[in-house]
């Protein structure tokens, strides 16, 4: 059956849906940049310098005006990511309503790669190091204080602050002994709620396997409009195999991300274990 009336519009909404059911880092970042992101554009994020604060007593109850001027940071969208798969019959399937199916596998694998980038590049920008020491249940819970603490000291805003953990750095926390504490997580998003621990020292906490380190306990806490996130499905079309009696269905995903406040961004890596 030939492909004759394929919308794009209706599979690139239900690809992005899945996709924001199945990421972890991607729905905790700072998305109000987010606009018609194309491969290769440069999104400039703009923020005024600090203004200065005078004694307006000491000065003679006069004010004089301070240059105030704004710095610059380029977000660029350099990530290009394609899928590509068959579909029996793409009108069949467009017309019942059921693509689910087949775009599920794709929304997950477009958020594991998404979040892999994103948390490794939060890593690599964070502006606190938490020093290694080898973990226990009790060590676990102090990381997130030092975390909590570097921000802290960085003048971080004290709500939304979050803490990705991975697989090891997650058991020692649910250890008997550990002081991680259960809260109801029904405020989570629908995405985020299998991956959502609960919440401590002021951290909402959340595991993922998608940050760089595997096979050691590693923990990432940030302020989450430290971290920006621009994300788009660009293209998607259909076109008829030519090898099997089936439709294709293809696209690209282009996004990128960057750490625009560094001290908003602390990391702990578990070098000794």
């Amino acid at each position: 059956m030939a492909v004759t009336s394929f919308i794009p519009e209706i599979w690139n909404a239900q690809l992005l849906t899945d996709f924001r059911e199945q990421a972890i880092a991607a729905a905790l970042t700072n998305r109000e940049y987010e606009g018609n992101a194309s491969a290769g554009n440069v999104v400039k994020i703009n923020s005024a310098t600090a203004v200065a604060v005078a004694d307006y007593k000491a000065a003679g109850r006069t004010t004089s005006a301070s240059a105030v001027s704004t710095t610059s940071q380029d977000l660029l969208i350099d990530q290009e990511k394609s899928f590509d798969f068959y579909v029996d019959d793409i009108d069949k399937a467009q017309a019942a309503g059921s693509m689910d199916a087949f775009t599920r596998s794709a929304g997950e694998g477009l958020a594991e790669d998404a979040d892999k980038f994103i948390l490794s590049t939060a890593i690599a920008a964070a502006g606190s190091v938490i020093p290694s020491a080898n973990l226990t249940p009790v060590t676990a819970f102090n990381v997130l204080r030092d975390m909590r603490k570097a921000l802290n000291k960085a003048k971080v805003p004290a709500g939304q602050r979050v803490v990705i953990l991975n697989a090891e750095f997650e058991a020692l926390l649910l250890e008997a002994d550990a002081k991680l504490t259960s809260v109801d997580q029904s405020g989570s998003p629908a995405g985020l709620r299998e991956a959502s621990l609960g919440r401590l020292l002021g951290f909402d906490i959340y595991t993922s396997e998608n940050l760089p380190t595997v096979d050691a306990p590693q923990a990432l806490a940030f302020y989450r409009p430290s971290v920006a996130y621009v994300s788009q499905v660009e293209k998607t079309e259909a076109l008829r195999a030519q090898d099997k009696f089936a439709d294709r269905l293809r696209g690209l995903h282009v996004y990128g991300a960057k750490v625009i406040r560094p001290q908003g961004v602390a990391v702990f890596t578990d070098s000794t274990a």
